[in-house]
């Protein structure tokens, strides 16, 4: 639905200028003076804004700067619809900041047809506009298990790692588990702000500033926003707050681990819905199994495309294990990776708040999840060399070049 403001002290042209360009997909709003026309603008934000220049308090000239100095309205087309015919007042209509002038009495097919290219740029340069943001919007992994145990937060917080040690591309790990959740203890930082002081912010209000103020840093380069520390808590965060904020964050960071809670309640499927890649963990266990089949039933429910949904078998105990192809047939699913046991390696990790791939990046399960977090990483990335290649680049192709030989 295109909307058109018309700004005209003559009443008579509303109802002209509406005849004329009237159409099914077409809503018109109408200010009998500059004043009220900005206004209307900032409370409808038009497609087409059709200006004339003399009125009583603000002139079409005046109307038109102040729309160009505000950002919403920079790329809004400005007509000026005036009797002022003279070279010198297209002129000023151009330097104020129109996008074309007409010469009232108007010929109705011209101003049909001038309208009509005005807007059909304007949608252009609009779905320009969504494609390359598009292109730059970060690369979302959301890590999903529906039983408890499975070393999700271990594993989000060490792929977190391992792409900003891969990329230096800005990563941000978000903890979803809003009744509890652990990843500020597991990176040792003191909580100090949590989702929880956003909860009073509207989506409309949100803006890069406050989400900044609730973002930690930890010494590794990743970034995070950890969970409120009580489950009373939980609730307060408005579900549409979340996602503005989850949408702001994929337009600032090149790289973006959700460690999700072990449900489908409003955070897990916001996260779900924007991710690019499902990380759904498992332990060898029936249970665990079964949480899979759960999962991925909802998931096919949800429209999710299988080929963003990739299966991690972790092993948190050593012996009597369901074997991974007795998992992968009964599941009908193969395993992108399979963490061995390592259990006093993670069970330190996290008792010290010292995460593998920081602390401990020579270990060889250490070396399995830095490739894990190469694999992970986006196209682009993998197919070109950096220029000035990290230290964990460097380890992923030394090892890629020994399994070569």
């Amino acid at each position: 639905m295109n909307t058109i403001l018309i700004i005209d002290d003559e009443t008579t042209y509303h109802a002209l200028i509406k005849n004329v360009l009237e159409a099914p997909d077409r809503q018109f709003y109408f200010a009998s003076n500059g004043e009220q026309g900005l206004s209307l603008a900032r409370q409808h934000r038009p497609s087409l804004i059709i200006t004339d220049v003399m009125m009583p308090d603000l002139n079409g000239y005046e109307v038109t700067r102040a729309l160009r100095r505000d950002p919403a309205f920079a790329a809004t087309p400005v007509l000026v619809l005036t009797a002022q015919s003279g070279l010198q007042d297209k002129i000023k209509s151009f330097e104020a900041g129109a996008d074309d002038h007409i010469t009232k009495p108007f010929n109705a097919e011209e101003l049909v047809a001038r309208v009509g290219a005005l807007l059909r740029r304007a949608e252009a340069l609009q779905s320009q506009r969504l494609e390359s943001a598009s292109a730059q919007q970060g690369h979302m992994i959301a890590v999903h298990s529906l039983r408890g145990g499975t070393g999700c937060s271990t594993l989000a917080i060490n792929l977190g790692i391992g792409l900003f040690s891969l990329w230096k591309d800005p990563t941000i790990l978000l903890d979803l588990t809003m009744t509890a959740g652990q990843v500020a203890l597991m990176l040792n930082m003191t909580l100090r702000r949590t989702w929880l002081d956003i909860a009073g912010c509207s989506a409309a209000d949100l803006d890069e500033a406050l989400l900044a103020s609730i973002i930690g840093h930890h010494e590794s380069g990743l970034h995070f926003i950890a969970a409120p520390t009580f489950p009373s808590e939980a609730e307060i965060l408005n579900s549409d707050t979340l996602e503005a904020a989850m949408k702001l964050i994929k337009a600032n960071y090149g790289y973006i681990v959700a460690d999700l809670p072990h449900d489908f309640s409003e955070p897990a499927l916001r996260a779900l819905d924007l991710a690019d890649q499902i990380l759904v963990v498992a332990s060898p266990d029936m249970a665990s199994v079964r949480a899979v089949a759960a999962a991925m039933d909802t998931y096919e429910k949800l429209g999710y495309p299988r080929d963003r949904i990739k299966f991690i078998l972790n092993a948190p105990f050593p012996h009597s294990g369901l074997t991974r192809e007795k998992i992968e047939t009964a599941l009908g699913l193969t395993t992108t990776m399979t963490i061995p046991y390592a259990q006093d390696v993670f069970v330190d990790a996290i008792n010290m708040g010292r995460p593998i791939l920081h602390d401990q990046p020579e270990l060889p399960i250490a070396a399995l999840l830095e490739d894990f977090a190469f694999s992970m990483s986006k196209d682009i990335h993998k197919k070109t060399k950096p220029e000035n290649p990290s230290e964990a680049w460097k380890r992923v192709y030394r090892r890629y070049q020994e399994r070569k030989r």
